[in-house]
């Protein structure tokens, strides 16, 4: 029985990366099941049984994409000790992942602004681990800084809505998002820290 789970589980993750590839060319609104599943490889109601509709599908693949911007946070930060640093590498690594979705963020439902806000109420908040991490490098940053704002998970959030401003600048005009890394950080830590 476990290794039937395994094999279902291992199923799904491999799907969900084809799926996502395709929805990250051709959007999530236009998208058909049966184009996904022709692009997976495998039948319309193969697909239907792993995810039981397009919906599903999508909020699936946010979470898997979630999941692994988490592990390579992580990764990096077994490297990254300083923790100004590691939130500017939270910053750089956001805006990567975000350039390589371009298609799919021009999506309207995708696109939407308070797309992750309604899934964070709405399913459970996948990204809660990722501000729970970055929540715990402001409370370090408290140790050597005064912070206007002693909710360090308040802190996260904000610099998570923060940081969208960025990307939805970029959305529209077609900046290098990576070029505002600095300036998003520097501007988001003159916002947080109190001046002595």
């Amino acid at each position: 029985m476990a290794i039937k789970k395994k094999v279902k589980e291992y199923k799904r993750e491999l799907v969900l990366k084809s799926a996502g590839e395709f929805l990250e060319k051709s959007g999530f609104e236009k998208a058909k099941m049966a184009d996904i599943a022709s692009y997976c490889g495998i039948s319309v109601g193969a697909l239907y049984n792993l995810f039981p509709s397009k919906e599903d599908l999508f909020y699936q693949y946010v979470n898997y994409q979630i999941d692994l911007f988490y592990k390579e946070l992580l990764q990096a930060y077994e490297y990254i000790k300083e923790p100004r640093e590691r939130i500017k590498f939270f910053i750089k690594l956001k805006f990567q992942k975000f350039m390589q979705k371009r298609a799919l963020l021009k999506d309207t439902v995708a696109g939407d602004p308070l797309f992750f806000a309604k899934l964070n109420a709405n399913k459970g908040n996948p990204a809660a681990l990722i501000y729970e991490l970055i929540a715990k490098e402001f409370e370090k940053i408290s140790k050597e800084v005064d912070l206007k704002i002693k909710d360090y998970e308040k802190i996260s959030y904000l610099l998570n809505s923060f940081t969208y401003g960025y990307i939805e600048y970029w959305l529209i005009n077609d900046k290098n998002l990576l070029d505002f890394v600095d300036e998003a950080y520097e501007l988001f830590m003159e916002g947080v820290v109190l001046k002595n």
